[in-house]
């Protein structure tokens, strides 16, 4: 089968991106390039004047120095993207007092002007985001530096794993090559216990169209995991829903929420809620992008591992978000 471009197709980065930077909490953003203060806290971003469509980031942190970011990521960016963030920004520094600063990550083709500046200007203004180009790093050499820290014992740039394979303007079998060598490198980490299962499973995500699927799917079979994208959809959802229940948090979600309310049942009811609560959330938002805040705010309020539990199955199944909305509103209505 022929490689994929790997550089001209939609992906689900934004939720890549929320698990990343709900990694990151008590780290900086160093691993973009970005030097910031220790993250405090992350959540997501709605401004009040724009509704949130699918596709979009929205995530925002806020380091120890008490400044926000807003990260949006774009494959692609145009100037017609620039514009679009632009609205949002001024929406969003609005509703931030104005301590807001965008940081877009951008890989594929990227626009920038004839000054090789990737701002828009206006006779009223120029807005110019930091913009974080992962197609002007160099993927395998990158890659090479990070096996050499590995080898000497140094794991402190492992989560930049998960976007090298954005990283250049390669294309087809290249790019392909590259993908694979990071998952290879991944699956060995993985093994030897250095490397948690939400970075590989984040770097398959990244990776599930630059790769062979046949390929991929071997892998995938190696690792014995559930990937929770389009291999475990293609098996059957439901095959994987009870493979995930049988085999632990590492092959699969739903078994990641039993465990955590297993906890809870050991170690204290609270820690358990705030876990299934919390794998909830992650369902939810690789099934349907960014949610609406109420949806973060009612879910907070369930203290029931039963109900978490079934809505965590309901939202697997809902073909929308609506659908999972009308169900949560049934449960909030009962409580």
């Amino acid at each position: 089968m022929k490689p994929k471009n790997g550089m001209s197709y939609d992906q689900n980065y934004d939720f890549i991106l929320k698990w990343m930077t709900e990694l990151l909490r008590g780290e900086t953003l160093e691993v973009i390039g970005l030097k910031t203060g220790k993250i405090t806290e992350v959540f997501t971003f709605e401004p009040v004047d724009i509704a949130v469509t699918s596709g979009r980031v929205d995530i925002m942190i806020k380091d120890d120095k008490g400044k926000l970011y807003h990260i949006e990521e774009q494959r692609d960016l145009s100037k017609e993207d620039l514009y679009r963030f632009a609205a949002y920004h001024f929406m969003g520094a609005k509703q931030y007092n104005n301590k807001l600063t965008d940081v877009i990550i951008a890989s594929g083709n990227v626009y920038a002007g004839k000054d090789g500046k990737k701002r828009i200007r206006t006779p009223s203004g120029t807005y110019r985001p930091i913009v974080i180009d992962l197609s002007e790093r160099n993927g395998l050499k990158t890659l090479n530096r990070i096996r050499e820290e590995i080898r000497s014992d140094n794991l402190s740039s492992l989560m930049e794993l998960v976007f090298v394979p954005l990283y250049g303007k390669a294309t087809g079998l290249e790019r392909s090559q590259l993908a694979e060598e990071v998952i290879l490198l991944e699956k060995d980490l993985y093994q030897q216990g250095k490397l948690s299962v939400r970075l590989l499973a984040a770097t398959f995500i990244i990776v599930n169209k630059m790769i062979d699927k046949n390929k991929l799917n071997n892998l995938w079979e190696e690792i014995k995991m559930v990937d929770i994208l389009e291999l475990a959809r293609e098996k059957g959802l439901e095959e994987g829903i009870e493979k995930g229940l049988e085999e632990g948090i590492e092959k699969g979600l739903e078994k990641g929420l039993e465990k955590g309310l297993e906890k809870g049942r050991k170690e204290g009811l609270l820690e358990g809620l705030v876990a299934a609560r919390e794998m909830l959330i992650d369902a939810l938002m690789e099934s349907f992008g960014v949610l609406p805040t109420h949806i973060f705010e009612k879910i907070k309020t369930i203290s029931q591992p039963d109900t978490l539990r079934g809505l965590f199955r309901m939202a697997l199944k809902s073909k929308n978000l609506e659908q999972f909305i009308d169900r949560l509103n049934q449960v909030s209505l009962q409580s």
